[in-house]
């Protein structure tokens, strides 16, 4: 008996699943509401991330130039250490 090819099999199930049965399935608005509240607070995320790290991102592509406080990062731990702050 000669064995079918795997381009008919994958052929036969490409056509079964192109074949699609009504669900009779109903979304009522509560459902609705509910997606989209995830989808907007998917969207607040990602803005919120993109903007802690907007300013990292543009001194890593060389866009901006470090802040002055920043260039040094163990003089925050040295000032700590001394006991002094930035106003003193």
């Amino acid at each position: 008996m000669p064995r079918a090819p795997i381009a008919a099999y994958c052929i036969i199930v490409v056509l079964l699943a192109l074949v699609a049965a009504p669900a009779h399935a109903y979304i009522d608005p509560g459902t609705g509401s509910a997606i989209l509240q995830g989808i907007l607070a998917a969207l607040a995320a990602i803005a919120l991330t993109a903007k802690l790290y907007w300013h990292r991102l543009l001194r890593l592509l060389g866009l901006r130039k470090p802040a002055e406080g920043t260039a040094d990062p163990t003089a925050h731990e040295q000032r700590k250490q001394s006991g002094t702050t930035d106003r003193d």
